[in-house]
């Protein structure tokens, strides 16, 4: 099989490595930076070409995997698709919603699958919390507590942070949609969103036109709520979630390593895992498999084009929640 990994910034370094590791066929990159490219090139046996249009006349692929910056997902997905090749995007699927729609129909149409790389759904915690919630473990939930921080100069410390996706809103970058990990979560253990409130500015003096700070508010149809914090501010990675319910509550924090669930009638915490994220890139050579089981027809994709759709048009009214500084119906 022939495997095409379009952008080698650091995730696209990630996935063209797995690929390689994994032995599953010959590998093609694609970047404009040149640079890069050469680098990729000394320390791995794949192919490479500085133009998509270059790499697609020069063969034909089984699977891509884009890696390029949010507001050039769709596009080249459909391209991609319009020539029978299933496209693995990263998150997040796009900065709005134009061309998901015909994107739909070109990989319904040629039966190619789309699968948008939300990573933290294989935490096995995030399993692990789902059964607790499945089995009324705290009763019924009643609201989710999400926060996660990082400074933006040492997410990707190899490049300039002021030329990175996430510095720039034409690219698709911000906040928001740099770490929709816990849009998505929060929806998958509350269920669907109907309505929600958030602030969203720039608070620092980095040198971004994006959002650097997220208060989030959803309604979920349930009538739990959920309430995300998100920022590119904190000088140390914090990540933790808290789900409470009416017969316990939930606690994860990936700093002290730990999920822990706490019941009213006991009275005591429950150690479900230690030790969270000490080997990350399992997660991303679990869902690379996952894909290619997704491909073969064996499993359906844990976040297929329908849920990226969805998660856009939350996100999207996110923002324009806070620009217009009202609550919005989804």
């Amino acid at each position: 099989m022939k495997y095409l990994v379009i952008g080698c910034g650091s995730i696209g370094k990630r996935h063209t490595r797995n690929l390689v590791s994994l032995n599953v066929g010959e590998v093609t990159v694609v970047d404009t930076n040149k640079k890069r490219l050469d680098h990729l090139r000394n320390d791995l046996p794949v192919r490479t070409f500085s133009e998509l249009n270059e790499a697609l006349e020069a063969d034909s692929y089984e699977a891509a995997f884009i890696c390029t910056p949010p507001s050039l997902h769709v596009q080249q997905a459909i391209t991609l698709a319009g020539r029978d090749i299933h496209c693995f995007i990263e998150k997040p699927l796009s900065n709005d919603l134009e061309g998901i729609e015909e994107l739909k129909k070109i990989s319904e149409s040629k039966n190619r699958t789309v699968f948008i790389g939300y990573t933290v759904r294989f935490f096995p915690l995030i399993r692990k919390i789902q059964e607790l919630i499945a089995d009324n473990a705290i009763g019924k939930v009643l609201f989710l507590k999400a926060s996660i921080g990082y400074y933006l100069p040492y997410w990707r410390p190899h490049e300039d942070y002021r030329k990175g996706y996430g510095a720039n809103e034409s690219l698709g970058g911000g906040i928001i949609l740099d770490a929709s990990h816990e849009i998505d979560y929060a929806r998958l253990f509350l269920g669907e969103v109907e309505e929600v409130s958030s602030v969203c500015r720039k608070l620092s003096s980095l040198e971004i036109d994006t959002e650097d700070y997220a208060e989030i508010t959803m309604r979920h149809k349930n009538g739990a709520y959920s309430h995300i914090h998100l920022d590119y501010l904190q000088t140390n990675y914090r990540r933790s979630c808290e789900i409470v319910g009416d017969k316990g509550m939930i606690l994860w924090d990936i700093n002290e390593g730990v999920l822990k669930q706490y019941g009213t009638k006991d009275k005591e915490y429950h150690v479900h895992y230690e030790g969270i994220g000490t080997n990350v890139n399992d997660l991303y050579l679990e869902e690379t498999r996952h894909f290619f089981r997704c491909i073969a027809g064996e499993e359906e994709p844990l976040v297929g084009l329908n849920e990226g759709r969805r998660l856009q048009e939350i996100i999207m009214k996110i923002k324009e929640a806070s620009r217009e500084g009202r609550t919005l119906r989804v």
